[in-house]
């Protein structure tokens, strides 16, 4: 029997911690067609999209603390 193995997203604890965050605050579906806003692989769905873009900002900005990253993601995603 074979079995789907999903691939793991593969990111530090700081940005998992802040992308549950930012997704329970604001509500982010799985659903949610965030790649294109947030310029990431449109691959990913909604949630992967935040985790990456969330890791993507830290890169840039290391001291980025919760606030920040949820108000320049408010900033770039219309609908938010």
């Amino acid at each position: 029997m074979n079995h789907f193995a999903s691939p793991q997203l593969f990111i530090s604890p700081k940005v998992k911690q802040l992308g549950l965050e930012l997704i329970q605050e604001l509500y982010i579906q799985r659903s949610a067609r965030l790649a294109f806003y947030l310029d990431v692989n449109p691959a990913f769905d909604g949630h992967e999209a935040v985790f990456f873009w969330i890791r993507n900002y830290l890169e840039e900005h290391p001291e980025a603390g919760f606030s920040e990253i949820q108000n320049h993601f408010i900033r770039i995603v219309p609908q938010y």
